[in-house]
């Protein structure tokens, strides 16, 4: 027999391109844990937690990113 686990935080991956190269990049971030965090990709959206992050370009240095796309989050909750 399995318990259902409820997770605080839900991870997310960023698929980001930058502006002075246009190389496409991804990173995983894990929100802290607290009563308001965003569960799926429109809750992020909506959050404040995006304007938050900093991005850097490896290759060329460029701080200037474009979110393109997120996966990850959980729709129920577990």
């Amino acid at each position: 027999m399995g318990l259902a686990v409820l997770k605080d935080t839900a991870p997310f991956t960023l698929h980001l391109r930058c502006d002075n190269c246009l190389r496409e990049s991804s990173r995983d971030i894990l929100l802290p844990i607290g009563d308001d965090i965003p569960r799926d990709a429109e809750e992020l959206i909506e959050s404040a937690y995006l304007g938050s992050l900093k991005f850097n370009c490896r290759p060329c240095g460029g701080v200037i990113g474009r979110l393109i796309g997120i996966e990850g989050g959980y729709s129920n909750g577990y």
